[in-house]
């Protein structure tokens, strides 16, 4: 074996596996910097077309915002030829049974570019410029994947085109779930199939401790895994795993990357986006503060529904109250489960800025934040940042080791790296985004009904945790206190101008966790 090839010794978990990249000889280590290097550069290439598979949560919509502002950019500092630089990007939704995800996402496109957008067969395709938007699959449903993969070729032929016909590369974004990328890559055309430049495969795995399934990856198979390496083999492309842990991305709340984040929401996505989040959040915070009024009133099932109605105003509330008025949230078990550490801090997260995920997963970060590091951009992460490490799977024994033969690779921040200095790297680019969005959209704009609305639902929260005074556990009533002063003196609050004696400063600084 030539002297540049290397394989590191089998790692249970990360920390063995970080332990052995330090660990490299000599002999091995322009190879292992140079494969980094060149992957990072493939995953980020802004002469190649992205495309991206997302969901339409909140974290997904905001790296999607991102995407959108480095398009501008490259655009803006494209020279200016006889053909306008026209940069773009495939977006392929990730559908899901309790709501369009397509439709969402063409809302926030339609935002960012101030365009309509045009559709295209029969409105399964809408195109704002060189932007598209494509409804993908709903992977637990039986839709036609030979439909899904036709109309992304047909989207993605579209873009080439409009972007540079000589010159075609294509980096694929993927999400969690293998399956339909397998299909398109086995069934596209030729053609498209030998675009391929790079994969990156956001949060299919947790490589914390050991080659395991995410939560949002449990559907894949090994032989998915297995078929993906081959494929990446014969293509002679990297395959990129990124996931929030393995970054270092710890927090599972957006108000922690970006503070006012409830109130500047408004300006970088469409209120026809947000309401659901709001809504949400309200359902969740009506339900935390009558679960604990219930434990502390020994009242539960009906009986607590019969509260909550009387202090919501019926026919304003109707439109999102949910698990607040179903009987079956407020058994006794439940009710007495509100009072522990996790839901409280998830309960002050809601008041303190009230935009809750749609698809949060207990104590699993954003995941679709991994993929900052990877976006069209001239000036790629440097090795300082981050390394792509090439790694080989045993999916016997869920070990991974370094290997330069395999085609895999992890994204990890470089070791002078830690969670801080992550952490502030994505506030840093929170605030760029919200600076390029407000320039072309101007200031949020939060009207008389946001805050009408969060007085009603602020009162009967507060009321209801008024009722359980004395009747907590002690230790119980500090954490649940700082509940209701969220809901008044939080940052929403300041922002609708209901905090007028809190200082911006203070609110800001009390967000920052």
């Amino acid at each position: 074996m030539p002297s540049e090839h290397f394989l590191g010794p089998p790692c249970k978990d990360l920390v063995e596996f970080v332990k052995s990249l330090k660990e490299i000889p000599p002999q091995y280590k322009g190879n292992f910097n140079d494969i980094s290097t060149k992957t990072i550069e493939a995953g980020c290439d802004s002469g190649a077309l992205h495309v991206w598979e997302s969901g339409d949560d909140l974290d997904a919509m905001l790296q999607l915002t991102q995407v959108i502002v480095k398009l501008k950019v490259l655009v803006a500092e494209a020279p200016q030829g006889k053909r306008k630089a026209r940069e773009g990007a495939v977006i392929i939704s990730q559908e899901k049974e309790s709501r369009d995800a397509f439709k969402r996402l063409c809302e926030l496109i339609g935002h960012l570019t101030g365009s309509k957008g045009k559709k295209h067969l029969n409105g399964m395709i809408c195109a704002y410029d060189a932007v598209v938007v494509v409804k993908g699959v709903d992977y637990k449903s039986s839709d036609d994947a030979s439909a899904s993969v036709k109309r992304i070729n047909t989207a993605i032929e579209r873009v080439l085109d409009i972007m540079r016909p000589s010159t075609k590369r294509i980096v694929w974004h993927h999400g969690p779930i293998l399956s339909f990328l397998l299909t398109w890559i086995n069934t596209t055309t030729n053609e498209l199939r030998s675009c391929l430049t790079a994969i990156s495969i956001t949060a299919a795995l947790d490589l914390v401790s050991g080659v395991k399934p995410s939560p949002l990856g449990k559907s894949n198979k090994v032989r998915d895994l297995e078929r993906l390496g081959q494929y990446a083999k014969k293509l002679d492309i990297p395959v990129i795993f990124l996931d929030p842990c393995s970054q270092l991305i710890t927090y599972a709340y957006l108000g922690t990357y970006m503070y006012y984040w409830a109130y500047y929401a408004n300006a970088i996505l469409p209120s026809s986006v947000l309401h659901c989040h709001f809504h949400q959040a309200y359902d969740e915070l009506v339900n935390f503060c009558f679960r604990l009024r219930g434990a502390s009133t020994d009242t539960y099932g009906q009986d607590t529904i019969g509260m909550v109605q009387e202090h919501l105003h019926r026919s304003k509330a109707g439109r999102w109250a949910r698990s607040c008025i179903n009987p079956a949230k407020y058994t006794k078990e439940l009710c007495q489960a509100a009072g522990s550490e996790s839901a409280i801090h998830h309960a002050v997260q809601l008041a303190d800025g009230p935009l809750a995920l749609l698809d949060q997963i207990p104590n699993y970060p954003l995941p679709a934040f991994s993929r900052f590091a990877l976006s069209p951009s001239k000036v790629p992460p440097s090795s300082d940042e981050y390394v792509a490490a090439p790694v080989a799977f045993n999916t016997s024994t869920f070990a991974f080791r370094a290997a330069s033969s395999s085609p895999l690779r992890i994204l990890l921040p470089a070791t002078t790296q830690n969670t801080d200095i992550v952490t502030n790297r994505i506030r840093g680019v929170m605030m760029g985004v919200l600076s390029r969005v407000v320039q072309d959209k101007g200031m949020p704009q939060v009207g008389a009904a946001e805050k009408e609305m969060w007085e009603e639902v602020g009162n009967a929260c507060c009321w209801a945790i008024d009722g359980c005074k004395g009747k907590m556990p002690k230790g119980v009533v500090d954490k649940v206190d700082f509940v209701s002063k969220k809901i008044k003196e939080g940052t929403w609050a300041s922002s609708l101008g209901l905090n007028k004696s809190a200082g911006q400063g203070q609110s800001m600084q009390s967000t920052r966790k």
